[in-house]
């Protein structure tokens, strides 16, 4: 008997290589995508703007990024003491403009570099609702805890999504031509929109990808949202919150993701990685034993060995350190 409707892994075309560039960028999902990459060596660059939930605000950052650009000082609010931007998350902030436009333009520099090379580039969107600042009567992406009656919120249809999207993506192609994209729609429910609200919003954006992948080519989706919602149509795989996956979903999503989009020989290498980031985690109670410093030397060797496919240097001089030079 079965007790839950399963998702299959996705055949693809296209797979992620080990030696991959990779960018995430969008809701948490990018950053728990990118936290698993980076865990396994990829060369990933994870949420370079912190948190970024709707669809207008990821290509208005990616846009700056590919055309060196930088946002403008009508963006720059005083929050909480200190300086901020309206169009990024709150972990972006200065002691003053100028302090802060240092680290935007630092930042932006690093994801334009990126994406000059990346193979892939993984975005997660959250929600079609966006906030229009009066003041400048724009969007933006984080109301940065001012008074909320200096916005309106607004729902933005698929239309305006996807002309927006594609404008962006030519000019992805413009800069990287061979960069290969991921869409995922976050599977977190934004409960604060209200549950029949965030229904709307997951439809629309969900509308959004499928338009996207079958407009664009080497764009793909994955169903990260039908995974939670519907593979794991239970509240045990949700935290306290009841909005979150636990760690159990996380992996579980995580697994099914590296099945889907990894190359044979990447799935290789993370089972031989697998073990060994158990055995660097391993901490003896006297690391001097004859035991010890066997299990030092066999996890040396075979370091080395993996070497050859990623950087592992870090990794091997962890190990020589504890190395006995007598043993």
């Amino acid at each position: 008997m079965k007790f839950r409707t399963e998702l299959p892994a996705i055949s693809l075309s296209e797979k992620i290589s080990l030696n991959d560039k990779i960018l995430t960028i969008g809701s948490c999902f990018s950053s728990n995508i990118g936290e698993n990459l980076a865990e396994n060596k990829f060369d990933c660059l994870i949420n370079p703007y912190g948190t970024i939930y709707d669809p207008l605000s990821i290509t208005r950052l990616l846009r700056l990024a590919l055309t060196s650009d930088e946002p403008g000082l009508e963006t720059m609010v005083q929050s909480d003491g200190v300086w901020k931007n309206l169009l990024l998350h709150s972990s972006f902030s200065g002691l003053s403009v100028d302090e802060l436009s240092l680290k935007i333009k630092a930042r932006t520099g690093q994801v334009r570099k990126q994406l000059e090379s990346a193979q892939w580039l993984i975005l997660t969107l959250g929600s079609a609702f966006v906030y229009r600042f009066k003041k400048t009567d724009s969007f933006i992406a984080n109301c940065q805890k001012l008074p909320s009656n200096q916005f309106t919120k607004e729902l933005i249809g698929v239309q305006e999504l996807e002309n927006d999207f594609i404008d962006f993506y030519k000019l992805l192609k413009k800069v990287n031509p061979s960069i290969k994209m991921m869409l995922t729609v976050s599977p977190v429910r934004h409960i604060r929109d209200g549950l029949v609200e965030n229904s709307t919003s997951k439809s629309i954006l969900r509308l959004l990808a499928h338009n996207l992948t079958k407009e664009l080519n080497s764009t793909y989706y994955y169903p990260a949202y039908e995974l939670v919602l519907d593979d794991l149509r239970d509240y045990r795989y949700y935290k306290e919150d009841l909005i979150h996956p636990t760690d159990q979903a996380t992996k579980y999503i995580w697994n099914h993701f590296s099945q889907t989009f990894f190359e044979k020989d990447s799935l290789a290498f993370m089972k031989q990685w697998e073990k060994l980031r158990y055995s660097l985690n391993h901490r003896p109670f006297n690391p001097a034993t004859l035991e010890h410093q066997y299990f030092l030397k066999k996890t040396l060797s075979e370091l080395e060995a993996l070497s050859a496919d990623v950087d592992l240097s870090k990794e091997i001089d962890f190990v020589k350190d504890q190395l006995l030079d007598d043993q």
